[in-house]
């Protein structure tokens, strides 16, 4: 921060909420303070914050950091608690939860714990503090939602001359974090760009406030497949030149449109390595794609019930070696342990005759 900036003490009716703040969904930029400030109370947290204002009054350890705008000053650091002590002082700009906060200003004001004045740290520019912010909100301990991190580290990858691999690294050490972590963000963000710019391909109930961006970035940059199928080079300095916009539409449509009974196609992020499997088959991905057969139903064309039954085995060997390391100990065996056992050996033995027979099978290919 610049050595010119300094701590004053403001009334609140002079400051202001941040418009450009990356938490605010797009339809918010520009709005009335009224309308920011009943969508941050659509948040319960907003709520839990104005009780313990209201209880024990406001804490001004952290600063408020804020810009010069006229005669007032935009707060781009404190945003929520600026927003908590606007609703305390003037519950009546509450649509969300009216009742919850006319009570709760009651009881700040029985107290005198609405506090007037505030006192803030005035920087001349946004720049100024850019890095802290991300440092503080991206990677520390004060985390924003995944989509509010990547419009952020966005808006200052774009503030860079050159943009190339080799400015992941340097962000990243700008903010203290790790260079693909970054360049996760900003693929994921990417690809949310374009989507959003499609209107969210008319998926029912999709928007900005619900879109959980992890989906997608998880798809994009964790499975190589899924990936490529969309035209998407992860190993490229402009991944997204040869996007097939089709392709990130379907992907996009099974990840986030649901179905009758409320679920994906998908289902959940764990069930992306399924997905990246039976695009690399043609026979399951083409049954998937048209419709023919669900995940579980393609990823059965696939070797993937053979990878899972390594995955399986390994575990469950790996838990066997444990107990023999340890059995000697036992000082008050039972009838029901020495069950287990057996039930064990019996399961072993008709796996292994199972794989003895598929493998005999495939030898006389």
């Amino acid at each position: 921060m610049k050595a010119d900036a300094k701590f004053i003490e403001v009334d609140i009716q002079n400051l202001k909420l941040d418009h450009i703040n990356p938490r605010l969904p797009e339809r918010l930029k520009g709005a009335e303070d009224k309308d920011v400030l009943n969508w941050m109370l659509s948040d319960a947290t907003l709520i839990d914050l104005m009780a313990s204002i209201s209880e024990n009054g406001f804490f001004s350890g952290e600063p408020i950091i804020v810009i010069p705008d006229n005669q007032t000053y935009i707060v781009i650091e404190g945003n929520r608690r600026l927003a908590a002590i606007k609703l305390l002082a003037n519950p009546g700009l509450a649509a969300i939860s009216p009742k919850a906060v006319e009570s709760l200003s009651n009881e700040a004001k029985a107290k005198n714990n609405i506090p007037e004045k505030l006192w803030v740290y005035i920087v001349k520019e946004r720049s100024e503090v850019e890095n802290y912010l991300a440092f503080r909100h991206v990677t520390g301990v004060k985390q924003w939602p995944v989509i509010s991190k990547a419009r952020y580290l966005n808006h200052l990858y774009q503030q860079k001359p050159i943009k190339n691999i080799s400015v992941y690294k340097d962000l990243a050490k700008e903010i203290g974090s790790k260079a693909p972590y970054v360049r996760r963000l900003l693929t994921g963000y990417k690809a949310f760009e374009i989507i959003q710019s499609r209107k969210y391909y008319n998926i029912p109930d999709l928007d900005e406030e619900n879109f959980d961006l992890s989906l997608i970035t998880d798809a994009i940059t964790m499975h190589s497949a899924i990936a490529e199928f969309m035209g998407i080079d992860m190993e490229s300095e402009t991944p997204f030149e040869n996007v097939s916009l089709e392709r990130l539409k379907e992907v996009t449509e099974w990840l986030y449109q649901k179905l009758s009974n409320g679920k994906t196609r998908i289902g959940d992020n764990r069930n992306l390595r399924v997905l990246n499997k039976v695009i690399q088959n043609i026979e399951a991905r083409e049954s998937f794609i048209s419709g023919e057969k669900n995940l579980k139903e393609a990823a059965e064309l696939t070797d993937l019930a053979d990878e899972n039954i390594r995955l399986y085995l390994i575990k469950a060997l790996q838990n066997l070696v444990e107990v023999q390391k340890i059995v000697h100990r036992s000082s008050n065996p039972d009838k029901n342990d020495k069950k287990v056992a057996d039930e064990i050996i019996d399961s072993a033995e008709l796996i292994s005759r199972t794989i003895t027979k598929k493998i005999r099978e495939k030898e006389k290919i």
